[in-house]
């Protein structure tokens, strides 16, 4: 897979295309339809399957208000991507600027070089131009007489009967429902981020953790402990994952900077403090709470560990 991060970077001339457009946050199962079809229709028409997608995501420019976190990395959006079959995956930095750019002459954009979409696929509530007045149907008429194919695939529900969203997704990471969100994104919520020293607790208590810095935009789950999954040095490990405060060593509970530490089993390389660290979360394991002392703490945090094996194994 081809990435190019302007128009600039776009060779005159090139490729005709298929285009799967949008943010594809958490790239989830309603993505992957729109994505998917886009594959399909330029396996059809053989033209070349570009994916359109946009950094930083647009509510982040349009309602910095608004914090909108991430369910995927701009990395993990790319490899999904690859993982998908896509030919090319072009990344507009999205501006002020890019912003006010007329509905119609984004569907020009489209259509000419460098980009020279002949087909183009989206969700059916897909916005696009100055103040989100592009509408599918626009686009499907303004580009009818510009040769532009425009393809909506259906809406793809939950087991609820519900749409799919990202925005569902972000909550469900949030309320800690790693089965749910995992049903959507056909894979375990990831974050990733940089091992950092911490207050060496776990060490003293013969549970050494690697204490993770995520990036503040990210979307982490809620407070809890979970099995997890740590990819280190492109190997996956088991993980006990303490999402919180670690309230039994503060006098209060609500006090601090949330913390990702994971524990991780079998793990006897090197020290990775710097390295960076994808964690999967694949089921919550119980709550966080206050224990009495380090004996009862460590006593749960074995039971977690055993716990996070099993799950870990039904991986394989």
């Amino acid at each position: 897979m081809k990435t190019y991060r302007s128009l600039g970077e776009l060779p005159l001339g090139g490729n005709r295309r298929a285009l799967a457009i949008g943010s594809f946050d958490g790239v989830h199962v309603g993505h992957r339809a729109v994505i998917t079809t886009a594959k399909n229709l330029a396996v059809e028409h053989g033209l070349s399957c570009m994916v359109v997608t946009f950094q930083p995501h647009p509510i982040a420019v349009l309602r910095p208000d608004l914090k909108v976190l991430a369910l995927t990395t701009l990395e993990h959006k790319q490899e999904l991507c690859e993982g998908l079959d896509v030919d090319e995956l072009l990344i507009l930095p999205f501006t002020k600027a890019f912003a006010r750019i007329r509905a119609d002459r984004f569907v020009d954009m489209l259509v000419s070089p460098p980009i020279t979409a002949e087909i183009v696929v989206v969700g059916d509530n897909f916005r696009f131009g100055a103040g989100g007045q592009g509408t599918t149907d626009m686009m499907r008429s303004y580009g009818r007489n510009r040769g532009l194919r425009v393809v909506t695939p259906e809406m793809v529900d939950t087991p609820d009967g519900k749409p799919v969203s990202s925005t569902r997704a972000r909550r469900m990471v949030a309320e800690g429902r790693m089965a749910d969100v995992r049903t959507m994104l056909t894979r375990p919520h990831a974050v990733e981020g940089v091992v950092v020293h911490g207050d060496q607790r776990g060490r003293a208590l013969g549970l050494p953790t690697a204490n993770l810095e995520v990036p503040d935009d990210m979307a982490v789950p809620g407070r809890g402990v979970y099995a997890g999954r740590a990819r280190v040095g492109g190997r996956w490990y088991p993980a006990a994952v303490n999402v919180g405060f670690a309230p039994t060593f503060r006098d209060g509970n609500e006090r601090g900077t949330v913390r990702i530490e994971a524990f991780l089993l079998d793990y006897d390389g090197d020290e990775i403090y710097g390295d960076t660290v994808r964690l999967e979360f694949l089921e919550h394991l119980r709550d966080e709470r206050k224990f009495d002392g380090p004996d009862e703490l460590v006593a749960q945090i074995h039971r977690d560990v055993e716990d996070t094996r099993r799950i870990a194994a039904a991986e394989g």
